[in-house]
């Protein structure tokens, strides 16, 4: 007798499904070691509906890292942009310290020379900062911050912060320097 055939995943639950394989495989293998054959097999699809939705494994890296970024680094709205700018530090921080953070931020999933990659990472960048930004535009609604600070130069800076820390000093950036950090730039661009 043969067995059942496992039903076909389609739309949505196909698509966590992937992206949740390929995170795993990114995570046991390492990034140059995914394939995807091994996240069809883990995800429990066909190749081929891979390739059908994300041509190639430079696009599904891309788009499983995006997805688990949004995921594991949500725009905080305390109603204090100090607190708001310490819990979006600290959890991208957090998130910088996985083996997924780290594979993002050094951006060994992203072709230079692939410009389909290239435009995903232009437009997953634009998306994040817009969305961190919204940190800063919303202190300025408040009056908390003045209208001249400029959202996207404090978000670049503390994320750079983090990345510095991740990629060229080889540690995570400390709590206490996080909140020093934000300190500094909110002192900074309070509104007087």
């Amino acid at each position: 007798m043969d067995k059942p055939k496992p039903p076909q995943l389609r739309g949505v639950k196909l698509q966590r499904a992937v992206l949740d394989a390929t995170i795993a495989r990114l995570e046991a293998v390492g990034i140059d070691q995914v394939r995807i054959a091994d996240v069809a097999v883990a995800a429990g699809v066909h190749e081929t509906s891979i390739y059908r939705r994300w041509r190639t494994l430079a696009r599904l890296l891309a788009d499983a890292l995006v997805s688990r970024t949004a995921a594991e680094v949500p725009i905080p709205d305390t109603g204090s942009v100090r607190t708001d700018l310490v819990e979006f530090t600290t959890a991208l921080a957090r998130f910088v310290a996985t083996p997924t953070g780290t594979a993002l931020v050094r951006g060994t999933v992203l072709a230079d020379d692939d410009p389909e990659v290239a435009a995903m990472r232009e437009e997953y960048w634009r998306q994040r900062l817009a969305a961190s930004e919204q940190i800063v535009r919303r202190a300025q609604a408040r009056g908390e911050v003045a209208t001249t600070a400029d959202p996207r130069t404090v978000v670049l800076t503390l994320g750079g912060l983090v990345h510095m820390h991740a990629t060229h000093l080889g540690r995570e950036v400390s709590p206490q320097t996080i909140r020093t950090a934000v300190d500094m730039i909110v002192d900074g661009i309070a509104a007087a």
